[in-house]
């Protein structure tokens, strides 16, 4: 079966042939999920990769304290796991969740390491969504250390600005390191 989506998604990332596209697309399988839909719990162990056609997924822990604190949002156009957990096979320390109802491609473990040993183009797509996975979390944390509530906020605003519209307050204030209500203040600054 041809995803579109994912076939577009593809050629934007690599240089790849009609007979690897139809290689790579073949093993992906359409998923519906509901809102809030745990894909992968704390405790399990991540086996699939997935493909975001619509919706967006959302990936976090629960700190000491009880408090959900987001690591990463992924939206339409784009691939997304559990990574730490896919990648190593251990037990995830995050919920990684259908934060809205989204309609996925997902693709188990041992097909996508498959695909990246014998189709170059999905490997050099996987090296690729890895390299942005780390500058992203390098940005943040080091944008974040130090910085007051406004400019982590200016920092969304500027790097990632549909999350302010697509993503609950209470989960970006949870990305950005603060409580729901403070959020609201900031924004009411700008």
């Amino acid at each position: 079966m041809i995803y579109p989506q994912l076939e577009q998604y593809l050629r934007r990332q690599t240089t790849i042939d009609d007979a690897s596209l139809l290689k790579v697309t073949s093993k992906f399988k359409p998923l519906k999920t509901k809102r809030n839909e745990i894909l992968c719990s704390i405790g399990q162990v991540c086996k699939h990769f997935y493909f975001i056609n619509e919706g967006c997924l959302r990936l976090y822990e629960i700190d000491d304290k009880g408090n959900e604190v987001t690591g990463f949002f992924a939206l339409e156009d784009s691939i997304m796991s559990a990574v730490p957990s896919f990648i190593l096979q251990k037990p995830s320390r995050d919920f990684l969740v259908s934060l809205t109802p989204s309609d996925l491609l997902v693709i188990t473990k041992d097909n996508f390491l498959k695909l990246t040993e014998t189709v170059p183009p999905f490997r050099e797509v996987y090296n690729k969504f890895m390299e942005f996975a780390f500058i992203h979390s390098q940005m943040r944390i080091y944008s974040f250390l130090g910085m007051e509530g406004i400019d982590k906020l200016r920092w969304v605003m500027e790097h990632e600005p549909k999350l302010l519209n697509r993503v609950s307050s209470k989960a970006v204030a949870s990305y950005l390191g603060m409580t729901n209500s403070t959020l609201s203040k900031l924004r009411a600054q700008l």
